[in-house]
């Protein structure tokens, strides 16, 4: 399931959950009679009426009768309302949360056609959300490390449950994971690498993680973790978003010079397909720049 269609799934039930709260305040008093309202020579006069049908004049000196019948007229309508909404919310549900093996929207089709037919089929076009799934799983070598523990570098845990090396990642990865935007942490990542589609490579859980290249050792001092691989879900382009988070600190600006040397010269552009941030220790990172690359560039 992708991290959209989670969020809407969450979304979705917590509106529920407050429409169950509110019927639970909208059961009427009980009382015989309803309002009714007359218009009476351009002005609106109020009437009570019974269960056997009669009615009865209401003056402005019966007020409290008014209020109570017109909150009770309010809370009826409400209480129907608010059920047809909860229904409704409940059959989104229901198709979100499909069974296993249900065929429920277009990304199911071909997985419920017989495996020995597939291949004399062409599907159409794929959905933003199915795409951006299949990129989350399959687009890239991540680097080989214990990723739901923490180790003596990534410290800082974010919503979606990763560990990054600073409280300044951590704002990134919970402001793309918030606005679902699909990332990588920290692949890696030689500029001048292709991959060989011929070899693929497996994460622990036995997933497709991506692709060897020649030359390309996740554990060589040559090898680039960029901070983010991001997705940006309608235009389908990929960006490495880095985080420049000690600028103040001569020795850390040469060695990150030296990575986005190579990076430009293997013909990647800043502000095309790399995207970059920074602070220092009087300048931190603002929430306000980070929304306005998602927005400018990943919405």
């Amino acid at each position: 399931m992708s991290i959209s269609k989670t969020i809407i799934i969450e979304q979705i039930r917590e509106l529920s959950a407050e429409l169950d709260r509110i019927l639970e305040t909208l059961e009427p008093e009980p009382g015989d009679g309803k309002i009714i309202c007359k218009a009476y020579r351009g002005a609106t006069r109020f009437y009570k009426r019974n269960a056997d049908g009669k009615e009865s004049y209401l003056s402005t000196k019966n007020a409290d009768v008014i209020a109570a019948l017109a909150g009770r007229l309010y809370e009826s309508r409400m209480k129907r309302a608010a059920e047809r909404e909860r229904a409704q919310l409940r059959a989104c549900l229901g198709i979100l949360c499909k069974p296993k093996g249900a065929i429920s929207d277009v990304n199911d089709v071909l997985a419920g056609i017989n495996s020995q037919l597939r291949p004399y089929v062409t599907p159409g076009a794929m959905t933003d959300d199915s795409y951006a799934e299949r990129w989350q799983e399959s687009n890239v070598v991540v680097k080989r490390r214990r990723i739901h523990a923490k180790d003596d570098y990534h410290q800082f845990k974010t919503m979606r449950g990763d560990y990054v090396g600073s409280k300044s990642e951590a704002i990134i990865a919970d402001r793309l994971f918030a606005n679902g935007i699909p990332y990588h942490y920290e692949i890696a990542f030689v500029p001048e690498a292709e991959a060989d589609r011929t070899r693929p490579v497996y994460d622990e859980y036995g997933r497709l993680a991506g692709y060897e290249a020649p030359g390309l050792d996740p554990y060589s001092k040559d090898t680039l973790h960029p901070d983010f691989y991001v997705l940006n879900k309608r235009t389908r382009k990929a960006y490495f978003w880095e985080h420049l988070g000690r600028l103040q600190d001569p020795k850390y600006c040469t060695e990150n010079l030296n990575r986005i040397v190579r990076i430009v010269d293997a013909g990647y552009t800043i502000g095309e397909e790399v995207l970059l941030t920074h602070e220092d220790s009087l300048n931190p990172l603002r929430l306000e720049t980070v929304d306005e690359i998602i927005s400018r560039y990943l919405k």
